[in-house]
């Protein structure tokens, strides 16, 4: 009798006739099975980032009795509600690669399925001072990017899912929509290493923030980014002293290959719309699951291919292998945070930095390797040279700065750092830290040991004795960034 509990696609990728005399439909067999090993690697690649973001709806969970910092170090907060951090992400964590030294966070994981949720805006940040509040949905593709680099209004504004219907709601200035019930909004606020720069960040900071819409009332809310990051909550076991003695326990991948496609369904479950550039997607998905369901060997060659595609995932996304060329040996995704259908992009993405802005936010350059070719090593001591007038252009008025990240191999911070620093860029040179050269160059030295130089020395970023990579970030970037007529410069062996 035929399995009738599995739709026709999925039951059609069994051979009608598999046992035929002579082997004559092991042909067939091996075909339908070429056919599923490859399309489980695309849906694999496609839904990575979606796991990835839906695996943080546990934080709900853990912070349910307030937002704050998640085992002391990440933003964390009920749904629908905003946790933030008042400083730096710690450069001690071991949890999210390459994070950025330049700003202070909040964060919302929001569930748009019953009601919508209030984003607020400020309405006092100084003028020319960088803030920005990133909407993705499920698959961590920007939504809307508010902030000063756009001029967004303060105020409140209405973020609602797939099957909202209404009107702009009195007091709002604008009703966005998510393509997914599972979104996340993601505050930033830039941040010098002055007392000055810190108090300006947390006071924009502090004008950011989520609720429900149902709490909602007349005005604006003030929150408070300095009490939540004092409210540091430790999921049983884990506690401050286990962290701080063992800091790679945290290294776990947020996206497990083992359990991807239970995963994969409960994600799906959740949001039963996506954006247009997914669909087409959906219904392979749940082919699959439904074809991994009917028969364990099914099951186990779709398990199998998730091992598979997550190994060659994790390898094509490295430092110097993802992107492409933008010159001077740096390479960028084009395209990052609009990712449209471009599904291998995202994912790789989402192993690296996942949650970019959109492009025309804020470009990130990468790169892993010398002007040789040759991978970075912190043994050795390398030079970065900008012209006379050739610094990033990035537009200050919008709030535009840059900065040059140090990672180690991993794609984390090296700690503790012989001088305090983890990048340089825009916040060094208003500092008046950094010197430049007789002819108006600026020359940066990265090397594990510090220059005897003493210029080299003013310009150092430490690197960590083994392999290291680079990441410049361009936030809110001038049109020659854009369409590529800025080069970066090349990363140069010195000794």
């Amino acid at each position: 009798m035929p399995d009738t509990a599995a739709p026709y696609v999925a039951r059609q990728f069994n051979a009608a006739h598999p046992h035929l005399a002579n082997s004559g439909g092991v042909a067939a067999q091996l075909a339908n099975q070429a056919y599923v090993e490859a399309l489980a690697k695309v849906v694999f690649y496609w839904g990575y980032p979606a796991v990835d973001t839906f695996s943080r709806t546990d934080a709900w969970e853990v912070m349910k009795d307030g937002p704050g910092a998640t085992m002391g170090l990440f933003p964390g907060s009920p749904k629908n509600v905003m946790g933030y951090l008042d400083d730096y992400m710690s450069p001690a964590q071991r949890k999210v690669v390459t994070p950025n030294s330049d700003t202070i966070y909040g964060v919302s994981v929001v569930d748009l399925a019953d009601e919508g949720v209030v984003i607020q805006t400020p309405t006092d940040a100084p003028p020319g001072h960088y803030w920005t509040i990133q909407i993705a949905d499920l698959f961590t593709t920007v939504i809307r990017q508010l902030g000063s680099a756009s001029g967004t209004p303060g105020g409140k504004f209405l973020l609602v899912g797939p099957d909202w219907r209404g009107e702009t709601p009195e007091g709002f200035v604008e009703v966005l929509r998510s393509p997914t019930n599972i979104a996340l909004a993601m505050g930033r606020s830039f941040m010098a290493r002055s007392a000055e720069s810190k108090a300006q960040a947390r006071a924009v900071l502090n004008q950011i923030g989520v609720y429900p819409l149902s709490q909602d009332a007349p005005g604006l809310r003030v929150f408070d980014c300095e009490a939540c990051a004092r409210n540091k909550v430790y999921p049983p076991p884990i506690t401050p002293e286990i962290i701080a003695a063992d800091p790679d326990i945290l290294r776990i991948r947020p996206v497990h290959a083992e359990r991807f496609w239970d995963d994969l369904e409960k994600a799906l479950d959740a949001n039963p719309k996506v954006a247009p550039d997914d669909a087409p997607m959906v219904d392979q998905a749940r082919t699959l699951l439904a074809l991994r369901a009917s028969d364990p060997a099914w099951k186990a060659l779709i398990d199998r291919v998730a091992l598979v595609a997550e190994s060659e995932l994790f390898e094509s996304a490295k430092y110097h292998q993802v992107g492409v060329g933008a010159g001077g040996g740096w390479q960028r995704q084009e395209n990052g945070g609009a990712w449209g259908t471009d599904w291998f992009g995202r994912a790789q993405a989402a192993v690296i930095y996942i949650y970019v802005n959109d492009f025309h936010e804020a470009v990130y350059f990468v790169r892993g390797t010398d002007a040789k070719g040759a991978l970075l090593q912190g043994r050795y001591t390398y030079a970065v040279t900008f012209p006379k007038g050739g610094l990033p252009p990035v537009d200050r008025a919008r709030g535009g700065f840059w900065s040059l990240s140090m990672y180690d191999q991993d794609y984390y911070f090296l700690t503790p750092s012989p001088n305090g620093r983890n990048n340089l860029g825009t916040v060094n040179l208003d500092a008046d830290e950094l010197v430049f050269n007789a002819d108006g160059s600026l020359t940066l030295t990265l090397s594990s040991r510090e220059p005897a130089d003493p210029t080299a020395r003013a310009n150092w970023l430490p690197a960590p004795a083994g392999q290291f990579a680079l990441l410049v970030r361009t936030y809110v970037p001038t049109e020659a960034i854009l369409s590529g007529a800025y080069v970066l410069p090349e990363v140069t062996r010195a000794g």
